[in-house]
């Protein structure tokens, strides 16, 4: 499988002289047309909105995304090319049929499906999957596949894992028809947030504005070593307090970030891995996170700002445990770093051609969330604000213009590509998803685990409420993964003694592990796509240098003060402990310091580790031994020149 770049004029894969790419132009600026006009203005009834994105966009990929058959690749392009021009036709229809009948498959009562509709029902699921494998890979393929074989064939399963049996034909109402198949949550997050917030970041990208991510990234970053690789980090991070989706992320800053790491000799699995735990930050990182913030200041009853409040320690140590992660993997294989001279000053970096249209669109977004409006429609505020500015700076003649113009089209198409590299999967996840709650299934699975859970303790139970909870956020965007698994879990943790906004922020870290954790690790499936590897060893990389988001789950329990419920002095403790705790497992899963670090003793820096998140005088001794150590050790390396 091959990505056929859409704005890569060298290869010649975007000559609108074809009919086909004159055509496929069209349907890009139709989706990025629609996406801006409904952030801003009007949503379309649900079933319309999302028959429309979905179409559009299932069709792009279909015409931008080629396969691989048995023959020459020039006697195999014409059959190819045919072939995705039909699939793209079957999809742009049987897509659009649905909203044309919104009317009366929302008001009808009891609709039943024609052989036609069960006929385009089974071929747009087929298609779906299809683009999925395509795009991410055979681990949601498979997952969706299970669940549709799970559902017709599960009432010959004996016992309380089986159900009651569903008809070919209720399946395919189900999935086609209904609003909680195809067309169900997921897809309306893509179809409004997740759209519009990756059209916001490729206007960034196209017009230059992201570059003031990058030059302030530069500036702080670019002088340690693994610069490239910390810079990555940094300006991803940036990006995902507008963004929040770590997926819309990774299809973003990951077009950029990824190549640039690779061009200057970082392995494509690293380079990676890097991109997608620096992207899956955002969805932790204050203020948005995912629109997760929002969500669980409803759940809770608190204000918004107080789950903002509560969320900076714990993003904080994330990103200490990637920092230290990646120092360690330049140290031990030599990364290269950026010449001083390529390094400009913050002084430099903080002046209105840098940083003023992100500093404004960044103040334009901000200001909108903190007004009441809705993430989508502060993205929409921030799209107008980023292409605005981009029009009123610099000249005004006619090559100006013109060039100002190349530029808008570029970001129409980054869009349209960030879009459809995205879109399969979290359709693929919702038909998944639908299944599983249709069968039953999951809270069957969920009460089992969380059950034996309680009858064990406090640590078995929380155990099994995380996998719980990662599993049931596989493959979901950042809101719909933390509404499923607190749905599910949270009542669990309360019948434990867990206070509300503890058991929340479990949950929610447990939900969006699965970005990051396989089989479906959908930030990772992306970042493959983009640095062309298998995605797995990318998410062996990428849980080593995130170690420290498996743990804070349970400093949330164990240690409430890093959610900012104690004391200053409670607070502040807690924070030099869990900066203690991120080191000790960077170097633990990392494996280096000065030379590589024997197997027992990595094992004891990951005990260690594990050992500060209990409370406790024991543990906090431990912590405060292993941090003057470090800190020492720190010091001596950099006295005798260890630091490269």
């Amino acid at each position: 499988m091959v990505y056929a770049d859409m704005a890569d004029k060298k290869k010649g894969t975007w000559r609108q002289k074809h009919p086909i790419e004159i055509i496929a132009a069209a349907l890009i600026f139709a989706l990025i047309g629609f996406h801006i006009y409904t952030a801003g203005f009007s949503q379309f009834p649900p079933l319309v909105q999302r028959s429309i994105h979905l179409g559009i966009a299932l069709s792009l990929c279909y015409l931008f995304f080629t396969g691989t058959v048995g023959h020459s690749e020039n006697a195999a392009r014409p059959i190819r090319v045919a072939l995705h021009t039909c699939i793209a036709v079957f999809v742009l229809f049987s897509s659009l049929y649905i909203g044309y009948h919104d009317e009366r498959l929302t008001t009808g009562f009891l609709t039943e499906i024609s052989s036609f509709e069960k006929f385009l029902g089974i071929g747009l699921t087929m298609a779906i999957i299809e683009a999925a494998r395509r795009t991410t890979g055979l681990a949601l393929p498979i997952l969706a596949a299970m669940t549709i074989g799970y559902t017709i064939f599960g009432d010959a399963i004996p016992g309380k894992w089986g159900h009651p049996g569903f008809s070919n034909e209720y399946l395919f109402e189900h999935l086609y028809l209904s609003g909680e198949g195809i067309w169900g949550m997921v897809t309306g997050l893509s179809a409004t947030l997740i759209a519009a917030f990756i059209i916001l970041g490729a206007f960034l990208l196209s017009t230059g504005a992201a570059d003031g991510f990058m030059d302030l990234s530069v500036a702080i970053a670019g002088r340690s070593m693994g610069g490239a690789a910390k810079v990555a980090t940094f300006s991803s991070a940036l990006f995902g307090t507008l963004n929040g989706a770590a997926v819309a992320n990774v299809a973003t800053t990951g077009n950029f970030t990824i190549p640039a790491m690779k061009r200057l000799g970082y392995r494509p699995e690293f380079a990676a891995a890097v991109e997608a735990c620096a992207s899956s930050g955002g969805q932790i990182t204050p203020p948005i996170m995912g629109a997760g913030a929002f969500v669980m200041a409803e759940l809770l009853g608190v204000p918004y700002l107080e789950v903002v409040y509560a969320a900076i320690i714990p993003a904080f140590l994330f990103y200490t445990c990637i920092w230290f992660s990646i120092d360690i993997e330049a140290r031990r294989s030599s990364l290269k770093m950026f010449d001083i001279s390529e390094v400009p000053s913050l002084r430099e970096v903080l002046t209105w051609n840098k940083t003023g249209a992100i500093g404004v669109t960044a103040v334009v977004i901000m200001a909108s969330l903190f007004t009441g409006k809705t993430p989508t429609f502060a993205a929409f505020y921030g799209i107008c604000a980023i292409i605005g500015l981009f029009l009123l700076q610099g000249k005004f003649d006619r090559v100006a213009w013109k060039n100002k113009f190349e530029k808008l089209m570029e970001g129409a198409r980054l869009s349209a590509k960030g879009i459809i590299t995205v879109l399969p999967l979290l359709i693929c996840a919702q038909i998944s998803l639908s299944l599983i709650g249709l069968t039953g299934v999951g809270v069957k699975l969920s009460e089992q685990i969380i059950s034996v859970g309680v009858g064990y303790g406090m640590f078995p139970g929380l155990v099994l409420t995380l996998i719980v909870a990662l599993v049931l956020g596989m493959g979901m965007p950042t809101t719909a993964a933390y509404l499923l698994a607190a749905a599910v879990t949270v009542p669990a943790l309360s019948e434990l003694g867990i206070n509300p906004l503890a058991a929340h922020f479990f949950v929610f870290y447990g939900a969006l592990l699965s970005a990051l954790t396989p089989p479906v690790c959908t930030a990772v499936f992306t970042a493959a796509v983009i640095a062309q590897v298998h995605w797995f060893p990318v998410a062996i990389t990428a849980i080593r240098l995130a170690a420290m988001k498996y743990a804070l789950p349970f400093f949330f329990i164990y240690r409430p003060e890093i959610l900012m419920t104690g004391s200053p002095i409670q607070i502040f403790w807690v924070l030099v402990v869990g900066v203690a705790a991120a080191i000790v497992f960077a170097f633990g899963f990392g494996g280096y310091i000065r030379r590589p670090i024997p197997i027992l003793a990595r094992g004891a820096f990951i005990l260690t580790g594990c050992s500060m998140i209990q409370g406790g005088v024991i543990s906090n001794t431990i912590a405060t031994f292993v941090l003057i150590a470090l800190i020492t050790m720190k010091y001596l390396t950099h006295k005798r020149g260890g630091s490269r």
